[in-house]
């Protein structure tokens, strides 16, 4: 059993990454993600950080769906995505699941590449997502543990994979 406020976050992970809208999330979906996210900031697509990022959202997809049982050629509903990401929390895996998109999605964001991420990278970045800019500053506020107004790549990325 999840709490509410975790279900609610996982209906919105599902929003965000049902890119077609259809209720349903496929390999596709997280594919256009990534490409949305690398337009979004300006990364070529065929660049190091847009080929890691559409291999990370590749990886979430077929491990989300291996919990499940689904084959990687099928759909996830709502309730099968809520239960990969709970299995997936309570099993300790959350980390290979999402691991390598977040690694991917924190080299994005860190547009110079000197291993931290400013604000204004880290905005931009979540603005593309689909966040608001309230829930990014929310966001900021929760992964700059220090309030120094910036995120050590590798602190955000042990953060988001807790």
């Amino acid at each position: 059993m999840i709490t509410d406020a975790l279900r609610a976050e996982y209906e919105h992970r599902f929003s965000m990454y049902d890119t077609d809208g259809d209720g349903y999330l496929t390999v596709q979906d997280f594919t256009e993600r990534a490409r949305r996210l690398t337009e979004a900031v300006g990364e070529p697509a065929e660049s190091a950080k847009a080929q890691a990022l559409h291999a990370g959202m590749r990886n979430t997809f077929e491990q989300l769906a291996a919990l499940t049982n689904l084959d990687v050629e099928g759909r996830l509903d709502l309730d099968r995505f809520i239960e990969a990401f709970t299995r997936a929390a309570g099993s300790g895996v959350i980390g290979k699941v999402v691991g390598p998109s977040v690694a991917a999605t924190v080299a994005l964001a860190d547009a110079d590449g000197d291993g931290v991420v400013s604000r204004e990278e880290f905005m931009a970045l979540q603005r593309a997502t689909g966040f608001s800019d309230a829930q990014a500053e929310e966001a900021f506020a929760a992964l700059d543990r220090d309030g120094d107004g910036r995120l050590m790549v590798a602190e955000w990325q042990g953060l988001v994979s807790e």
